[in-house]
């Protein structure tokens, strides 16, 4: 582990006392226990099992299984889903034969049109499969942190796969059930432990719950005071929330004992982002990518080759703007497909990431998502053409600590608004040649004639979900 210097931690009540250390033994085994007894009850551990059992065939079988499941899952959709029936004959991925009999051709997968946010809005019970009250489907939505809000259906067997994966990419950072488990997210439905249930379900997962909204540098204080009392295994985190807390506690010199794992999600991680993580942390970090709509997609396993997508639950494609298929190393539009839920099937879902695939890779026969550029709103155009990805504008700042949160936002091919919290104390004359500094490089990027316009302010807003975004651009592809 990479852990920074720091005075030795003070013996726990454990090292002193035996019989409490037996006691923690024992409560932290029943948890385990207990939550084992939950999947087993969900289905949840024998999807599990299968999960594991693909990570032993070959990349071919592998393939073959996912091709399986993907023509399994476009039959029922053709049969049960009124939005799907026609989008697949007209598309000829669904034929019927000289029998009658309906058969898949999925060579023409890609022909069939992306469904977007907007699809799910206005066409909501066309896409609701006619068999969805006997599978237990349930309404659920999204936060809305990008502006489209959307509700959608879930149902037993896609909650089942979607404990099965989280359990499969805890375990690959060491964490194991009962272990102490810490959770600083946004999502207000998630922290909810006003219910009984809710309450049972987080003293089965062992589990800290810290909100990140709105991270004042009291809360952080008191969120670092709080992680090293409770010694988590395991952190899952914003990776924007982990970085920020990260870079507090370094500012202000804080203890922070060691966290053994920090798993991030649901913002992109950047290199700077996940260097000041480790270096703060002691941690090794696992980055996972996945959604509300789609549930966990794929997950880092720490061979530093990129994220494992789970073929058994998701086809993932990487699209130019014609929606047409790129080739593994290039970046393009991700679409997600849903293997798991029946009850309103995701088919080439337009997720609004942009990224890069992989085949197999280390010995992992699964593939791989070797790289998530940001939301497709993160990606800034040109006037000639070109793409230039959030991350360009992100790491300019990388180095500057006087900057305590920045956002830049085309608003035009040639004008970019850029705005800046600088750290109590700043000199100003620091800040205007920083200013100029970072005008060059984001020029050296749009071109020489694009106004860059800064704003000084107290506070850049987080969004609904506690998200802030880093950058934005509101222009559209050049024709």
């Amino acid at each position: 582990l990479r852990v920074t210097a720091q005075a030795p931690a003070a013996p726990s009540p454990e090292e002193h006392h035996p019989a409490a250390a037996r006691h923690g033994a024992v409560t932290m085994s029943v948890r385990g226990w207990l939550w084992r007894r939950r999947l087993a009850a969900t289905g949840a551990l024998g999807h599990l099992a299968a999960a594991r059992a693909a990570l032993a065939l070959a990349p071919d079988e592998v393939a073959r299984l996912q091709r399986s499941r993907l023509a399994d899952l476009l039959l029922h959709a053709h049969a049960h889903v009124p939005y799907y029936r026609r989008a697949l004959e007209d598309s000829g991925v669904v034929v019927a034969d000289a029998g009658g009999a309906r058969e898949v051709r999925l060579e023409r997968f890609p022909e069939l049109p992306p469904l977007g946010k907007a699809d799910l809005r206005e066409r909501f019970d066309d896409l609701t499969s006619d068999d969805a009250a006997s599978r237990g489907a349930y309404a659920t939505s999204t936060g809305g942190s990008t502006g489209e809000p959307v509700r959608f259906l879930h149902d037993r067997e896609m909650h089942a796969w979607k404990l099965a994966n989280k359990a499969l990419f805890d375990s690959w950072t060491g964490y194991r059930p009962g272990d102490g488990f810490a959770l600083l997210w946004g999502a207000v439905g998630d922290l909810a432990h006003a219910s009984p249930r809710a309450r049972l379900g987080a003293w089965l997962r062992n589990e800290l719950a810290l909100e990140a909204y709105e991270l004042s540098p009291a809360k952080m204080d008191s969120y670092v005071a709080r992680l090293n009392a409770f010694r988590p295994r395991l952190l899952l985190a914003y990776a924007q929330s982990a970085f920020e807390l990260a870079r507090h506690a370094e500012s202000r010199g804080l203890e922070v004992l060691p966290i053994p794992a920090v798993m991030t999600s649901a913002t992109n991680l950047e290199p700077e982002m996940r260097s000041t993580i480790e270096r703060v942390f002691g941690a090794e970090v696992y980055d996972r990518y996945g959604s509300r709509e789609v549930a966990d997609v794929a997950c880092e396993n720490g061979d530093g080759l990129g994220l494992v997508i789970d073929p058994l639950t998701h086809v993932v494609e990487a699209v130019d703007a014609a929606g047409r298929p790129v080739p593994d190393g290039e970046h393009g539009e991700l679409l997600v497909t849903t293997l798991t839920n029946r009850s309103m099937p995701l088919i080439r879902y337009r997720i609004g990431d942009a990224g890069v695939l992989g085949p197999p890779a280390g010995g992992v026969p699964w593939p791989r998502l070797t790289a998530v550029s940001g939301r497709v709103t993160d990606v800034f155009h040109t006037v000639d053409g070109r793409q230039v990805y959030g991350g360009y504008f992100t790491r300019q700042f990388y180095g500057r600590d006087w900057v305590a949160q920045f956002q830049v936002v085309q608003e035009d091919y040639d004008r970019l608004r850029v705005r800046v919290v600088p750290r109590p104390g700043t000199d100003p004359e620091l800040i205007a040649a920083e200013q100029r500094a970072l005008a060059t490089a984001f020029r050296s990027a749009l071109g020489e004639g694009c106004a860059v316009e800064f704003e000084v302010v107290d506070d850049i807003p987080v969004g609904p979900t506690g998200k802030r975004r880093y950058t934005l651009s509101h222009v559209e592809p050049a024709a």
